[in-house]
């Protein structure tokens, strides 16, 4: 997109609908990141999914639902596996 800025007015305008922008975005992607660090144990996916604690044991196993090192389950696992579901 182009734009031709004639005064200072239009540049004033143009600069802060700018930074509108880039403060939205910025905001949405605090948001997006803070929602994707989120960490489950078993016992709160299983109660988030309505399925047994053996069944959301066998999807980790399976690799279904990702885990990290110490056993808990992620945010971004979670929507992963329900998207595919």
């Amino acid at each position: 997109m182009q734009m031709v800025i004639t005064d200072l007015s239009e540049l004033k305008m143009a600069l802060k609908a700018a930074m509108v922008e880039l403060n939205e975005e910025a905001s949405k992607e605090k948001a997006k990141a803070a929602t994707a660090d989120r960490l489950y144990t078993v016992n709160e996916v299983r109660k988030r999914l309505g399925k047994a604690h053996a069944t959301i044991k066998k999807l980790v196993a399976k690799g279904m639902l990702k885990t990290t090192v110490d056993g808990l389950i992620t945010e971004a696992s979670i929507n992963e596996y329900l998207q595919k579901s």
